[in-house]
């Protein structure tokens, strides 16, 4: 299997975000550059021995756009362009 590069473009898809966290989602995706991956609204509240917060796991292009996430989020990188967005 080779690896080509493919000249890419951003199009519109449709997921099912939890209640508790779709409107961040939204509001990440308005974010030029920013792309989200995955979501949870998190367990706060529902009990059960291991409770978390609301996350969204996002990637972003370069230094500028994650200072942009980080006037509204509180973001927890976990690599060089990529990591979890949290409400604060």
């Amino acid at each position: 299997m080779g690896s080509v590069n493919h000249e890419t473009r951003p199009i519109l898809v449709w997921v099912d975000a939890d209640l508790g966290i779709a409107d961040m989602v939204e509001s990440l995706n308005r974010i030029e550059g920013v792309r989200t991956h995955a979501s949870c609204q998190g367990s706060i509240g529902e009990g059960g021995p291991e409770q978390y917060g609301s996350y969204v796991e996002i990637s972003w292009p370069d230094g500028e756009t994650l200072d942009l996430v980080r006037q509204d989020y509180e973001v927890e990188t976990q690599g060089e362009a990529w990591g979890y967005a949290r409400p604060r």
